[in-house]
């Protein structure tokens, strides 16, 4: 697992740790190293869960065209307290269990 340079995880809710760790594994079984690409930072839609510290974006450009695979992955091992969204260029999780 690597984190992207200047990406910032003051904040995030250790579910997204959680989160994180699960998601490590999935990427390793489809031969590809998870990258963490945003947390608290950067720019993200009004309400977004990033500015709450309960969600993390993966990259998804290392996934050889498996993104829909490894996101659908993600998704049955996290649960549905969690939302797993392949948004083009970055798989969005967030920890939302309402």
């Amino acid at each position: 697992m690597k984190i992207k340079e200047g990406v910032k995880l003051d904040g995030v809710e250790w579910q997204m740790f959680k989160a994180a760790v699960i998601a490590d594994g999935v990427y390793n079984k489809f031969g590809a190293e998870l990258v963490i690409t945003a947390g608290t930072d950067g720019k993200h839609m009004e309400g977004s869960l990033h500015y709450k510290g309960r969600a993390l974006d993966f990259r998804t450009w290392n996934l050889n065209g498996k993104e829909k695979e490894v996101a659908a992955e993600l998704k049955k091992e996290l649960g549905d307290s969690y939302d797993v969204v392949l948004e083009g260029d970055h798989i969005h999780c967030e920890f939302d269990p309402s």
